[in-house]
């Protein structure tokens, strides 16, 4: 019973210094889509580019109640993929389109901020995972649609580490950007596109949030 009470009075100690928040988090993505192609004369002709997404969910801070370091966790509905160009010979199907991925995202983040009077400089790193609900590939030039489909659960899955950087308003506004790169090499599921090896996602997020 004794260690019972040390244990509540040691995580009283602790989160009594923390000025913990909840917040809405939104936010713009620049993504793409890291591939690994099987054939030289398929990569020449492939040019993978950026696919502007969204981002809205919920954040959570714990942060001491002067500078120093904190942590954040949020859970995030957010958009991947990659627009790309196949101007090859050997896998010219597609010649126009994008690949669209969304996500529910958990990050988890430690965080450090420096307090300057009203505004705060921090800067965030940790990582992710995250699981795709939905998915599908456009051929602009046809004005075909082709949803994903995968066998099983850990082909949804996407996990990896995020940077961030930004400034704080009066500890209720927060305006910064975030880069995150995904660790797993999945096998690309990529009907109508040229055969990659392996795929993998980066995103770059200029993200606003706001604290209750």
């Amino acid at each position: 019973m004794k260690t019972k009470y040390i244990i509540i009075g040691v995580l009283l100690a602790i989160t009594s210094g923390l000025f913990a928040q909840f917040g809405i988090k939104t936010g713009v993505n620049m993504a793409n889509e890291i591939k690994s192609f099987s054939q030289a004369d398929i990569a020449a002709g492939f040019d993978s580019k950026n696919l502007n997404g969204y981002q809205i969910g919920l954040i959570y801070q714990a942060m001491p109640k002067k500078s120093g370091l904190g942590f954040e966790i949020a859970a995030i509905l957010t958009q991947k993929g990659s627009a790309f160009t196949d101007t090859s010979t050997v896998a010219g199907i597609i010649q126009k389109g994008y690949r669209e991925l969304n996500y529910v995202e958990v990050p988890l983040n430690l965080r450090y901020r420096l307090i300057l009077g009203f505004l705060s400089i921090y800067g965030t790193a940790g990582v992710y995972g995250s699981y795709e609900l939905s998915g599908k590939t456009v051929n602009e030039i046809t004005d075909a649609t082709q949803e994903s489909t995968y066998t099983t659960f850990i082909d949804h899955v996407d996990y990896g580490y995020n940077l961030g950087l930004g400034l704080e308003l009066f500890k209720k506004i927060q305006f910064g950007g975030t880069w995150s790169q995904g660790i797993k090499n999945s096998p690309a599921s990529t009907t109508g596109l040229p055969t990659a090896l392996t795929s993998s996602n980066r995103v770059f997020s200029i993200n606003l949030v706001y604290l209750f």
